[in-house]
């Protein structure tokens, strides 16, 4: 059985909570990404510098995630 939440061509019912909860890893994802090339970018113009800052600031930033998550063994 189909529920009809909104009409078509319409928005109503859209939340942007829901969608940033719906979302939430790319959200992440495009923040631990974004943040250090943009300061990478600003700091130097170097495109090469910039990518190698990038994957230092994930590293980091995934590290520090992995170590405030709770893990069951």
């Amino acid at each position: 059985m189909v529920k009809v939440i909104s009409e078509k061509f319409s928005m109503k019912g859209w939340s942007l909570r829901e969608w940033l909860i719906g979302n939430w890893s790319t959200v992440k994802e495009v923040f631990k990404v974004g943040v250090p090339f943009a300061i990478s970018m600003f700091a130097t113009n170097n495109i090469a510098l910039s990518g190698l800052i990038t994957l230092a600031g994930k590293l980091i930033l995934d590290s520090a995630q992995y170590y405030i998550t709770e893990r069951k063994a």
